[in-house]
């Protein structure tokens, strides 16, 4: 691996934000460790030295701003069909990588919501992708600790029924593991994503990481376990320059 290289290809960090947010109001903008949410995500990639390419691609003025400040702004602000609910983040990068002439070579997507992963697991992850050479992208996951899917239930028409097709009744113990999106890391080649608009290709290499690396914020409580959980030292926030 060469400076800002993961197999020898040169890596473009996209960090998508937008100004619109149901579960925690302007999240993106919220402080830790000094900085907002998308600052930290900014001086998270700059201080990594596998990434050669920065940008930030938003529908929102003060954010723009922001990127424009660090100098990783997309050339304009996100149209407005990119903007809302609805709008996925594949369709975002595909439109990002032509208005910004992203060049060939790898894709890291890096959503600001993550922000307790650090720099030792963007190596380890670097390095597990280039011993796996057949894999065409790789997805950071943490193990879930909640109730297992095959012993959830589901409310059919008023009554009871399970979730998946049997309700398993044994110990969760002989259950296999399952994994979920924590949201740290999406690492993909830009022709093979351009060719099947998705980060989740058939041959996509899973890189699962510890959980207290992958506090993901979607609604309050998430953010006030967050700020618990460093407060009383269970987890912890890198910082960078």
């Amino acid at each position: 691996m060469g400076a800002g290289m993961i197999r020898d290809a040169q890596v473009t960090a996209i960090i998508p934000v937008r100004g619109g947010s149901k579960g925690i109001p302007r999240k993106n903008l919220l402080e830790l460790a000094g900085d907002t949410l998308l600052e930290r995500t900014i001086k998270f990639a700059k201080a990594s030295a596998l990434i050669e390419r920065i940008v930030v691609t938003t529908d929102d003025r003060e954010m723009h701003g922001i990127a424009q400040r660090h100098g990783v702004a997309a050339p304009d602000l996100r149209p407005a069909d990119l903007a809302g609910d609805g709008a996925t983040s594949d369709a975002v990068v595909a439109h990002l990588i032509e208005q910004a002439a992203i060049a060939p070579g790898l894709l890291l997507l890096l959503q600001v919501t993550t922000p307790l992963r650090t720099l030792a697991d963007l190596d380890r992850l670097a390095q597990e992708f280039e011993a796996a050479g057949d894999a065409d992208a790789a997805v950071s996951l943490c193990r879930y600790e909640g109730s297992h899917p095959a012993k959830m239930l589901q409310i059919d028409q008023g009554t009871i029924a399970p979730f998946m097709q049997n309700t398993y009744t044994g110990p969760r113990q002989a259950l296999p593991d399952v994994y979920v999106l924590n949201g740290a890391f999406y690492l993909i080649d830009r022709d093979v994503f351009l060719k099947e608009r998705s980060f989740l290709p058939a041959c996509t290499m899973p890189f699962v990481m510890e959980s207290s690396h992958s506090a993901n914020l979607d609604t309050p409580e998430d953010w006030q376990i967050l700020q618990a959980m460093l407060a009383q030292g269970h987890w912890t926030a890198e910082r960078y320059g």
